[in-house]
């Protein structure tokens, strides 16, 4: 594979007029952002930085992806950067933009986006609400105001590349890839513009993949690092399906023709049941256990962040739902790093072994 870089990408948008916006995970309106000439390039972390002044900011009981990633707003790495945009997925993200914003003193000026919890009429008011604010945010930010044709142009191209990126993660039977290959194109959607990805999906060889032994679910919030895959290979297992927030969980309904920001708000309250909106249990639980039947998985390992709340008060009663659906359950957290503990290692060798 050649994917480009995010350096090469960061060059590319800033050689057309464009700018950049870093932006925390993970549910956000893309199409809005490209309507204003603003690429998102994701902040999952990252894994190699380290912490130290970054962490000083929040309690010890936060996830590394929150602290790496303020510290590395921080750095030098980020000078091309022109806005931060931090969802509110988590308390630990709320926080976190309220220290970037009355803390810090970086250049960048940070928009925040608050997510309903549900999908009542009102939830719907609330979307649309926020959309707005940012909406006027940014025009004053950029001194530009999209017409029409400018944010149905963004989103006609933000709905062909979610489309392909649908089929991809739903028919992971039909690439001739490896797991790590296969999960590495579908993660660039964080940083690559709609049109690269495209090219870079379609590039994916289709076939019968040559898979043995146990076909797996991976939930979770991100697959860092990535030779978590080569792991899981080198067990003898394989991942048939996704559950990450980095990847599957953003699998809204493509945005509809009319009034952009209303399609925009249906758009992002379509998401698939996920722990950071408060799904209810048995909606979630209904969904992810049909999807591992359609898959043929036998188990599913939740992959998580050390301390990622939203994630934790699932674990119990999910645990309990998939091992009484006749599947195996394995939950592990890490601290997000360049290197998986041999102890998590372990405990994934023993849990394939099982199902094997």
């Amino acid at each position: 594979m050649n994917i480009p870089t995010r350096r090469d990408i960061i060059t590319k948008v800033k050689s057309e007029g464009g700018r950049i916006a870093a932006v925390m995970p993970f549910h956000y309106p893309r199409a809005l952002l490209r309507a204003f000439n603003i690429h998102p390039m994701e902040v999952w972390g990252p894994p190699h930085v380290d912490d130290l002044s970054g962490g000083q900011h929040f309690p010890e009981y936060t996830c590394k992806i929150v602290t790496r990633a303020t510290r590395f707003l921080q750095s030098k790495s980020v000078a091309d950067v022109d806005y931060i945009l931090t969802p509110h997925t988590c308390d630990s993200l709320q926080g976190m933009a309220s220290i970037l914003k009355d803390h810090l003193d970086i250049p960048q000026p940070v928009v925040t986006l608050y997510h309903p919890r549900g999908r009542r009429p009102s939830d719907y008011t609330f979307m649309l609400a926020e959309l707005r604010r940012i909406s006027e945010e940014l025009a004053e930010l950029t001194g530009k105001n999209p017409s029409q044709n400018e944010f149905l142009t963004a989103i006609d191209s933000e709905n062909r590349a979610l489309d392909l990126f649908r089929r991809i993660a739903e028919n992971r039977h039909r690439y001739v890839v490896s797991d790590r290959d296969f999960f590495t194109v579908l993660r660039a959607r964080e940083y690559l513009p709609a049109e690269d990805f495209i090219s870079q999906a379609e590039s994916l060889p289709t076939g019968t993949p040559n898979q043995s032994g146990p076909g797996l679910m991976l939930s979770g919030i991100v697959p860092e690092p990535m030779h978590l895959f080569d792991h899981i290979q080198s067990c003898g297992a394989h991942v048939l399906t996704d559950d990450l927030a980095c990847c599957s969980r953003r699998l809204y309904d493509p945005v509809g023709t009319g009034d952009p920001l209303k399609g925009l708000a249906e758009h992002l309250l379509s998401m698939p049941p996920d722990t950071t909106v408060s799904t209810p249990y048995a909606e979630r639980f209904d969904y992810l256990l049909a999807k591992m039947k359609v898959a043929g998985a036998k188990g599913v390992i939740v992959y998580d962040p050390k301390f990622c709340e939203p994630e934790l008060f699932y674990i119990p009663m999910f645990e309990k739902a998939v091992k009484a659906a006749g599947f195996g359950f394995l939950h592990v957290e890490v601290e997000l790093g360049t290197e998986i503990p041999h102890t998590v290692l372990n405990r994934i060798d023993a849990f394939i072994e099982v199902l094997t």
